[in-house]
């Protein structure tokens, strides 16, 4: 099927509200079927949200895993995917295909989008397809970085296609600028990966230093096709609690998979896995839980963090 893109700015929408919406060009019969949508809450709120590593290929079998993360998690208010959405970025087929296998979940949450090596191969559709906000670093092509608020949590996505320098001072500011209780990083290509040789230094030099400065909880990673997750590291290292350092985590979703070597870092890891993440913001007692599933649901992997 085409997938078909319009863009509508709604106006003067109660927080923590659903609204049920329908699309069509007005005429009787040309109308699509009835879907929601929920507004963020005006103040703080418990909510969780969905976290998936690259779908890329083999789209069908990734829209089990999502539709189970859906069936299992329907209070999830958003899907965030860290990059290579799909194979070929500027192939309108491959864009088509991630929508129609996601068509009865992303009409009714929102997807949260990084964009990876695959989508930035021809950027041209990545953009189109999105609306995303246009707060990110001044001198960056707009959408390709942004930063967003939800309850007390921000979000900083980062475009690891470009230099990490240029958006450097930005994510700086958006660091210093927000009171957020929690702090998430997203973007690609992962600063701890699950292989040595896919070790990216510029990120490391250029961004970690601002993790740590500003305690950012967790980096939501993706183009390492193999599950990891790293003790809390600070300065280049491991420490002892998650108030001290920062959590990083690789996912795949899709079907494609690497190998992994384990690493210093490495606190777990899985291979031949495709997961999808489910983050638990409890305000009551500042407390996050984070638990990884396989595409059955099986329980993989849980954290908590408590502030």
């Amino acid at each position: 099927p085409f997938c078909h893109r319009f863009t509508v700015t709604l106006r003067d929408l109660e927080p923590d509200t659903t609204y049920v919406y329908s699309v069509g060009d007005g005429a009787e019969d040309h109308w699509t079927e009835l879907a929601e949508f929920k507004t963020a809450p005006a103040s703080t709120k418990p909510f969780s949200f969905i976290y998936m590593g690259d779908a890329q290929n083999g789209l069908d079998r990734w829209g089990s895993l999502v539709h189970t993360a859906f069936r299992e998690r329907p209070d999830a208010a958003f899907y965030i995917m860290a990059g290579d959405l799909v194979n070929r970025g500027g192939d309108r087929d491959d864009w088509d295909s991630l929508f129609e296998n996601a068509k009865d979940i992303y009409d009714r949450r929102p997807l949260v989008p990084a964009i990876g090596n695959h989508e930035d191969q021809d950027p041209t559709l990545y953009l189109r397809e999105f609306d995303l906000p246009k707060n990110g670093p001044e001198k960056v092509e707009k959408e390709r970085a942004y930063w967003f608020e939800y309850s007390n949590a921000l979000f900083v996505i980062l475009d690891t296609n470009i230099s990490a320098e240029s958006q450097a001072s930005w994510l700086k500011d958006v660091l210093n600028q927000s009171s957020a209780t929690w702090k998430f990083v997203v973007y690609h290509h992962p600063a701890y990966s699950s292989a040595p040789s896919r070790d990216n230094p510029s990120i490391r030099e250029h961004w970690l230093p601002l993790f740590d400065e500003h305690h950012v909880d967790m980096a939501l990673q993706g183009h390492d096709h193999a599950y990891l997750r790293t003790y809390p590291m600070k300065d280049g290292k491991r420490v002892d609690t998650t108030n001290e350092g920062t959590v990083y985590i690789v996912s795949v979703s899709g079907v494609k998979m690497y190998d992994q070597d384990p690493r210093d870092y490495t606190e777990f890891g899985m291979t031949n896995t495709a997961t999808y993440q489910v983050l638990d913001i409890q305000i009551s007692g500042d407390r996050l839980v984070y638990r990884a599933y396989d595409t059955d649901g099986n329980l993989k992997d849980e954290l908590v963090i408590e502030k």
